[in-house]
């Protein structure tokens, strides 16, 4: 029976400092030119979240996200 060694690095680097979940809320959110657009959350960890809308912010942008449930969050668009 041959053994074969197999190397297993990872394929992209993980940059997170939390462990994301998987979640479904709704909210809506705005942008700094005050226009508002609704959303949907895909998962979030206690640092970050990511969520899904037809507008997407221009990177650096401030936002400002309503959640169901959570209440209002701020942050910075960092991705498309």
């Amino acid at each position: 029976m041959a053994v074969a060694a197999v190397n297993m690095a990872p394929s992209t680097t993980e940059k997170r400092n939390f462990q994301r979940v998987r979640v479904k809320v709704y909210g809506r959110y705005m942008l700094e030119d005050r226009s508002e657009y609704p959303c949907h959350v895909i998962d979030m960890s206690p640092g970050d979240v990511a969520f899904r809308a037809d507008q997407p912010g221009e990177l650096g942008e401030k936002v400002i996200v309503y959640l169901e449930h959570l209440g209002r969050l701020e942050g910075v668009v960092t991705r498309q």
